[in-house]
């Protein structure tokens, strides 16, 4: 319910907060309404799938739950679980939305027509990626991938928005059935809002995604046995000597694909926003400060922190499972234990920093030939990021080992991002 409500002010926030009512304000919120919760939705159910899926990989109770109660009944009770969530969020935001319009004297009658299809979207779209998270936590043992997988979905979701309302990807359904369309006159540098008619192909599209994602899942699901479908799952091999020369913390993630993210999410980042900067140059200037902007953006706002709060969540799932904290505490110090999970955290983080910057630079003489150096501000902002990631890393190594719920930390690195935002 935390979580609902923390969604729930984030609308608010983004939809109303400061926000002058005009002649198309009723438009102005449900054209907004997909935008930000293809972001918002999109983590909440990724991360109430995670919660959801992970106590048979955390508990080895995927051949104890199927004596008590069959594994469809299992599945669908997930579904319900998701469900139910969701329906709460959308009668709160919608009641919200309806509250805020009066209060704040909007134009015109209340647009019912357009809360009703705005709240049939939201049940579909938010349903796909919550079946599509469950799907990916069965697959991954390690939460960190599916979670990993969704935020990486989320932000190409957005990057779909600005080339095309079609369902490209799961990410992407609930923009593809937004109520209301846009205009920008190029020349002009005015935006019209209009009423658009959702077509038969973007709700068949939307139900192939629903049903086929939910067959698929059943299917997997009541088939699965303890590590049979996890992929990974079996294969890793045990170290060489126990007195590796590497740090204990660094072991644990030596065959971890923790990597991955690292890389792809500020790849995807970059280039959404260098698309985002050669399709816009009659507004933006051919500088590196615009390609940084750019680039920066939703990675920056949305996205680092969360990643951070992945592999903080990773590094403390051991020590939540089982009697690891007490069998820990045998062979270290509370003190190093914290001190190690930090700095292993800062390490990566800052590695992610400079995979970044090399990112920037390879795209700002190499592809596009921008013109001058680089300017000397970007350098101290790489510094000023690592410094900022090493204090985030302190805090959500404090949430991991405080929440054993290896999903709530990251949710309140995404909260807390888009708290700053605003």
């Amino acid at each position: 319910m935390l979580l609902l409500a923390i969604a729930v002010l984030l609308n608010y926030f983004y939809l109303f907060h400061g926000n002058t009512p005009d002649r198309q304000a009723w438009y102005n919120v449900f054209y907004a309404i997909p935008m930000i919760d293809t972001l918002i939705l999109s983590v909440l159910m990724a991360v109430l799938a995670s919660q959801s899926v992970d106590m048979e990989h955390k508990g080895n109770m995927w051949n104890l739950l199927p004596t008590l109660e069959s594994r469809a009944s299992i599945y669908l009770g997930k579904l319900l679980y998701g469900f139910i969530h969701l329906t709460l969020f959308c009668l709160l935001q919608m009641g919200m939305v309806i509250l805020m319009g009066v209060k704040l004297g909007y134009e015109g009658n209340i647009p019912f027509s357009l809360i009703g299809s705005t709240f049939l979207a939201e049940l579909v779209s938010g349903m796909v990626v919550y079946q599509l998270q469950c799907l990916l936590s069965l697959l991954f043992p390690s939460q960190f991938a599916a979670l990993s997988i969704g935020f990486g979905g989320t932000l190409t979701g957005l990057f779909l928005a600005y080339v095309s309302t079609k369902a490209w990807t799961p990410w992407s359904v609930l923009l593809s059935l937004s109520p209301i369309g846009m205009d920008y006159q190029r020349a002009t540098r005015t935006v019209t809002l209009f009423l658009r008619q959702i077509t038969p192909l973007e709700i068949l599209t939307a139900l192939v995604y629903l049903f086929g994602i939910f067959l698929l899942g059943l299917y997997l699901f009541t088939k699965s046995e303890q590590g049979s479908l996890s992929i990974g799952a079996g294969k890793h091999k045990a170290s060489k000597s126990v007195h590796s020369r590497l740090p204990v913390e660094l072991i644990k993630l030596k065959r971890n694909p923790i990597w991955i993210p690292f890389l792809l999410i500020p790849l995807i980042s970059a280039v959404i926003g260098t698309f985002n900067f050669t399709q816009n140059q009659g507004i933006l200037q051919n500088t590196w400060e615009d390609l940084w902007t750019q680039q920066s953006l939703f990675l920056g706002i949305f996205f680092l922190a969360p990643l951070v709060g992945i592999l903080c969540s990773l590094l403390w799932r051991m020590e939540h499972q089982d009697s690891n904290w007490n069998l820990i505490l045998t062979v270290t110090t509370p003190e190093k234990l914290v001190k190690d999970k930090w700095m292993t955290a800062v390490l990566l983080s800052s590695v992610c920093i400079l995979w970044i910057a090399f990112i920037y630079l390879f795209t700002g003489k190499i592809i596009l030939r921008l013109p001058g150096a680089v300017p000397e501000l970007f350098w101290i902002r790489m510094l000023s990021a690592a410094i900022c990631l090493a204090a985030v890393s302190a805090v959500q190594s404090m949430l991991s080992m405080i929440f054993h719920s290896f999903a709530v930390p990251i949710s309140l690195a995404f909260v807390g991002s888009i708290a700053v935002f605003g």
